[in-house]
């Protein structure tokens, strides 16, 4: 297959199968993490462990999978045959995994007896053990205290678990049943791939299937250095901070230059933090993943997950920091540093593509889990999610209210599965006023949580970020509000529990979780009047911030705009002194 045609038709079928692979994954799996959220990736590799196609589920897996297959097969010592299947989910071998909670399972594909391709999928399984329900320790100190790990075991043969290693993993998680479900929703979804795969090289014939491989890797190669060249070459940079690593409590700088050299491009983390005693570490894949979604959404075109996509990318961090930190540190928080790294690639372009770019999202995931034992049936329970937050505003867009911003790409856990599957009370649910930065486009609002969970005592754990740094604005767009999560937060003794926390809650325990919103873009009084007096009459923003931040005057009775009252205010914060709020 030489035409570019015939190269998009090879591709899209190869899409299917993986789209295929990833439906089968979501609906037979058991947790909502799964089942709902979406959590998950599918993928292919050839025979000779190339990556050869991606489900876009979750983009955090982008940079995982392609190290961590590869890696997994290669350090093998034994001939894998047609119906196995191996498990993983340690983050040092190759340039890394996620975290423990990702569970990837990789089977050998076969056609006519001969090994063709490998089928695998990374899911985030709710529990792995370890010392916090949900696999997400705050304060864990070694990779160990995080749960079990997988260094890469033949855990199927003939298509089905061997049921004492499959009784080994389930035996060490909560909420066996569960967890025994989602990983025969892995091992459905690798069947599909071989059956859909051997049907494509009994079709074509396998040689007619690996030359389509390699025109289709290097079309995607080229697509992907002429769009590469439209950038303007040059060395960007941009700076934040993380809150802290759980144990220790201090601003640790996240650092990345980006260089573009004509169709090449390279993420440099010099300059970031040293490796954290706490769970704040992210290994170089993930790094690479966070980088990677933003130059994808910039570059904007759809192009064919495989590896003649990253060809063009060269990623350095320095090893002993918090983006390659040494063997067998935690990394349970990994993926807060790696959604921070997607608003770095943007900040740092911005001066170069002003249009393009979008000002500073939630910068979190708001990893939470919640574990107890059941009032309602004595049997105990396990649930991860997390939740959204605001979107970082655009040249000429508000940025997206709650929404899962950037990588994550997860969907939201609905009240009513929430409250049906565990023993607690939603008891708010909403937009947080005022949590936007302000602009010419203001930034998305943040999202507040309140749950009360009864007739027992509960575990609640917070993995997050953004309770210090707020998410910043760009070209005069103000920043948008931190994060905060605490216990009774309406009460007599609110408890405020930082960003990276696990407490007991009593019976009646309300647990809050307050997400940023996204930054402004542009000066907030070159914002329309109208579209300030919009949201305040849509609850969006109080009277009174529209009035002190964007110098609109609108009238709380009537939502009518006084035009005299707001011409003079907007003049008297025009004359303020740059900076000034």
């Amino acid at each position: 297959m030489g035409a570019a045609g015939d190269i998009e038709i090879f591709r899209h079928r190869l899409g299917s199968i993986v789209e295929e692979m990833g439906a089968t994954l979501q609906r037979t799996a058991y947790s909502t993490n799964i089942k709902i959220r979406r959590d998950h990736t599918c993928a292919l590799f050839d025979a000779e462990l190339r990556h050869i196609a991606q489900h876009d589920i979750a983009p955090q897996h982008i940079g995982t999978l392609i190290s961590l297959v590869p890696s997994a097969i290669q350090r093998l010592s034994i001939d894998l045959e047609p119906g196995d299947g191996v498990l993983i989910n340690d983050p040092y071998q190759g340039t890394g995994a996620l975290h423990l909670p990702d569970v990837v399972l990789i089977c050998p594909l076969f056609a006519d007896g001969d090994l063709v391709a490998y089928a695998a999928n990374s899911a985030h399984h709710v529990d792995i053990g370890g010392s916090s329900g949900g696999g997400i320790p705050p304060t864990s100190t070694e990779l160990y205290q995080e749960g079990l790990i997988l260094p890469g075991i033949r855990a199927v043969r003939n298509w089905e678990y061997e049921d004492n290693v499959l009784t080994l993993v389930t035996r060490n998680v909560r909420g066996t049943d569960q967890r025994r479900g989602d990983y025969e929703a892995q091992l459905g979804a690798n069947r599909i791939g071989q059956e859909r795969y051997r049907s494509l090289v009994e079709e074509h014939g396998r040689e007619t299937v690996e030359d389509s491989l390699d025109g289709l890797l290097d079309y995607t190669e080229r697509r992907l250095r002429a769009a590469i060249a439209d950038l303007p070459d040059g060395e960007y940079h941009a700076e934040d901070t993380m809150d802290g690593d759980g144990i220790v409590e201090e601003p640790l700088p996240l650092s990345l230059t980006v260089e573009v050299d004509g169709t090449d491009i390279t993420f440099d983390f010099t300059g970031t933090a040293e490796e954290n005693a706490g769970p704040l570490n992210c290994t170089p894949a993930l790094a690479f993943a966070g980088a990677l979604y933003s130059i994808m959404a910039l570059l904007g075109t759809e192009f064919p997950k495989n590896d003649g996509f990253y060809r063009p990318f060269e990623t350095i961090t320095p090893k002993g920091t918090m983006v390659n930190p040494s063997k067998d540190s935690p990394v349970a928080g990994g993926a807060e540093i790696a959604v921070r790294i997607a608003d770095l690639v943007l900040a740092a372009l911005a001066d170069a593509l002003p249009e393009e770019t979008v000002a500073g999202g939630k910068g979190t995931i708001v990893n939470l889990s919640y574990s107890g034992e059941d009032p309602r049936t004595d049997e105990d329970y396990v649930y991860y999610e997390t939740v959204a937050g605001g979107y970082g505003a655009r040249a000429t867009k508000d940025g997206m209210e709650a929404v899962q911003a950037h990588y994550q790409n997860t969907a939201n856990s609905p009240i009513e599965e929430l409250e049906a599957e565990i023993p607690l009370y939603v008891r708010r649910y909403e937009l947080i006023p005022d949590s936007a930065g302000a602009g010419r486009t203001r930034g998305g609002l943040g999202v507040r949580r309140d749950m009360e969970f009864y007739d027992h005592e509960a575990s609640f754990t917070v993995l997050a970020d953004r309770a210090t740094a707020p998410p910043k604005g760009l070209f005069g767009g103000r920043n948008a509000i931190t994060a905060r999560y605490c216990v009774n937060p309406d009460g007599d003794d609110p408890v405020d529990l930082g960003s990276k926390r696990q407490v007991t809650l009593d019976p009646g325990d309300v647990a809050s979780v307050q997400t940023p919103g996204g930054g402004g873009y542009g000066d907030p009084l070159e914002r329309a009047p109208v579209a300030v007096r919009d949201d305040v009459v849509n609850g969006k923003l109080s009277v009174d911030y529209a009035r002190e931040v964007y110098g609109v005057v609108v009238d709380p009775e009537t939502g009518e705009i006084d035009d005299q009252a707001t011409a003079e205010r907007r003049a008297e914060l025009a004359a303020e002194p740059e900076g000034a709020v």
